[in-house]
């Protein structure tokens, strides 16, 4: 809660491109510091979508660490997210996981919705905001847009491995992989004795990095399918 009311405020008044590549800006008034591209449409109406650049021509200007935590606070308190976090939880009390909690009650499936919830916010937290931030790595996705089908899934892929700095270079994704790695240690102080292990470890950190894999496929495709679909780009 200290988190937004320090960096609360709609994602949308932080959204500005910096600069055109066809039409170089007049203005002798840098961009702000955190701007990012607009973005009013949600994919398939439902899924959040603050952090895609969608027009690959547009260079944009770097986030502050006020922006990345903005995106970050976004992700985490959105409508999907309680949806989401439901999902999960549902899953785990049908399969009995973590299984000292139990599945015949409302009391595990409370347990495990509020540790769905707990992974996912400090996912996007160590992710968007506090690697990003650390490291001066721009945590949003940046479309290819073009090319072939194999082209750009490879690159939607990639982008789980490859980002870029602040300053506009291609970089290692320390902040997905470092980041996903930190939620998934930092679980181990709500989760129960068994499910602290190594391997626990690992499977919520393969979880994290494969949950972002498929929205950066969600995220190259999306405006294809938009216009396909709803006729409007």
């Amino acid at each position: 809660m200290l988190l937004v009311l320090i960096f609360g405020g709609s994602i949308a008044e932080a959204q500005q491109p910096a600069t055109s590549g066809s039409q170089p800006s007049t203005s002798s008034e840098p961009p702000p510091a955190d701007s990012v591209q607009p973005k009013n449409d949600r994919i398939f109406g439902v899924l959040p979508n603050y952090r895609t650049v969608e027009n690959p021509n547009i260079r944009m200007a770097p986030l502050s660490a006020k922006g990345k935590f903005k995106l970050a606070i976004e992700d985490s308190f959105d409508p999907y997210a309680y949806v989401i976090a439901g999902a999960f939880a549902g899953y785990g009390q049908t399969k009995d996981d973590p299984k000292s909690w139990g599945e015949e009650s409302w009391g595990p499936y409370i347990k495990r919705y509020a540790a769905s919830f707990a992974d996912q916010t400090s996912e996007n937290i160590m992710t968007e905001a506090v690697v990003p931030w650390m490291l001066k790595e721009d945590p949003r996705y940046f479309r290819l847009g073009t090319g072939g089908f194999f082209k750009r899934t490879g690159y939607a892929v990639s982008r789980i491995w490859v980002t870029q700095t602040d300053a506009g270079h291609r970089t290692f994704n320390f902040s997905e992989i470092m980041g996903a790695g930190a939620s998934a240690g930092i679980s181990n102080f709500y989760y129960p004795r068994e499910d602290r292990t190594m391997s626990a470890n690992l499977s919520r950190w393969g979880v994290m990095v494969g949950e972002d894999t498929f929205f950066n496929l969600l995220k190259e495709y999306w405006p294809d399918i938009r216009l396909k679909m709803f006729k409007r780009k």
